[in-house]
């Protein structure tokens, strides 16, 4: 009676999930949030860093409290005592004249200036800036440093004790500095899978956790999914467990392509409904997850839409920031127990996998080629034998495609079985009876 009241919650589950990938849908947002929400995660730690979306920036400062407002405009700074100081702003179209009278008006008077190139992290190719040197009220000094991205304007203005102390710690900020390319006026750039990652979206506005880009027949909007890398053995798997439930919902694929993201191969599908929207997905596999973008708009835009994706798809790129705790693997060694959960489904048995840590908790994990064994036993005689390799703990999940474990029975088969279950040398056994 225990094992009859463990599998039937897990029955119902596998029921109602089948029930409600049969409704029909509207939206194909909503089919892939149904089914990615629970491994969707936006938190972001970048230790020293501020990243600024709206410029494509990270940098060794606290944020500004208000970034918004006329320019020159204080995206972030720090003030560390009456005489040391430095803060980023960005110019707009007035440019560095508009910096240079709002310095001047709080007292501080400007030398000469000169070429001063520098190269950001992670950049192969130099910004080419201009470096002027300032004298603040009571005798402080500090420094300038201004450039141009992409049609944008930015200076950097440190005060310090010393001339020489202000110019080194110029020097380490920029180059700590991440300056993400293509960002233009208006743009903004997302992070992607806990700060590892960022794309551009130029012309595009953040509404919640959705982006949305204005055209001439109507919006296009995007929403971006960071996967843990455990939920799913492989990118193809993920793609083709959410093509499933796109086609149960009545969006089937019309088109499929291999561009390279971010140094990896990826997949972009083109998917449409009975709703007069087209959507395009992007999926790939990132340092520390996947990335599952959806795009989509009305079918007069497609056309944009293609030329859109492509160019979210080729802008994404490795900031070199992020959490590295997120990017360590989760490796089988931290399972200490496994529990096999199986049930009579007609003239089949099915079965599927829970994994437990030392303290008896579930645990996720990830690692490749992991050998599994399963055995159907009766009465000494072993009556069936499946086995091979995995890679991560989904993939014997019991509500994840028990179709693929499955081990038939004879016509006339009844009595009790025991299944004989080993994975990556931990054994577990548990007996049916057939009826």
């Amino acid at each position: 009676m225990r094992k009859l009241a463990l599998l039937v919650p897990l029955i119902v589950a596998v029921v109602a999930a089948g029930v409600l990938l049969q409704s029909p849908r509207a939206d194909a947002e909503d089919v892939i949030s149904r089914a990615l929400d629970a491994s969707t995660n936006a938190s972001v730690q970048l230790g020293d860093y501020t990243w600024i979306e709206d410029a494509g920036i990270g940098i060794k400062l606290p944020p500004a409290p208000d970034a918004g407002g006329d320019f020159p405009r204080l995206l972030a700074g720090k003030r560390i005592d009456d005489s040391r100081s430095a803060a980023l702003w960005e110019l707009g179209k007035p440019g560095f004249a508009a910096l240079q009278k709002k310095l001047e008006d709080d007292g501080a008077s400007f030398g000469g200036s000169e070429p001063s190139p520098f190269r950001p992290r992670g950049r192969d190719d130099e910004i080419t800036g201009h470096r002027g040197s300032i004298t603040l009220p009571q005798g402080r000094n500090g420094i300038v440093v201004d450039w141009d991205a992409e049609g944008r304007k930015f200076a950097l203005v440190i005060e310090d004790s010393s001339r020489n102390q202000a110019e080194r710690r110029a020097d380490e900020l920029l180059r700590e500095m991440v300056e993400l390319p293509g960002v233009k006026p208006f743009g903004i750039a997302p992070l992607l899978n806990q700060g590892r990652y960022a794309c551009v979206l130029n012309g595009w506005t953040r509404d919640g956790e959705r982006f949305r880009l204005p055209s001439k027949q109507g919006w296009l909007s995007l929403r971006i999914f960071q996967v843990a890398l455990t939920d799913f053995e492989s990118v193809g798997r993920l793609q083709f467990e959410l093509e499933n439930k796109l086609d149960a919902a009545g969006f089937k694929r019309s088109a499929g392509m291999k561009p390279n993201i971010a140094g990896n191969e990826g997949f972009i599908g083109e998917y449409f409904g009975s709703d007069g929207y087209v959507q395009r997905i992007a999926y790939a596999r990132l340092d520390g997850g996947y990335m599952v973008a959806l795009m989509q708009a009305p079918e007069a835009q497609r056309d944009l839409l293609s030329a859109q994706m492509d160019d979210f798809a080729k802008s994404v790129a490795d900031t070199g920031l992020g959490s590295s705790a997120a990017q360590r693997p989760l490796l089988f060694n931290n399972v200490r127990n496994i529990r096999c959960l199986a049930w009579q489904d007609g003239r089949r048995v099915r079965w599927g996998v829970l994994f437990d840590d030392s303290r008896n908790q579930p645990v996720l994990w990830r690692q490749e080629g992991i050998a599994w064994d399963m055995q159907m036993v009766h009465r000494g005689q072993v009556l069936k034998q499946r086995g091979g390799t995995i890679n991560s703990s989904r993939a014997l999940n019991p509500l994840v495609e028990p179709e693929l474990r499955e081990l038939p029975l004879a016509e006339d088969f009844e009595g009790d079985v025991e299944l004989q279950l080993t994975v990556g040398g931990v054994r577990t056994k548990t007996t049916l009876t057939i009826k």
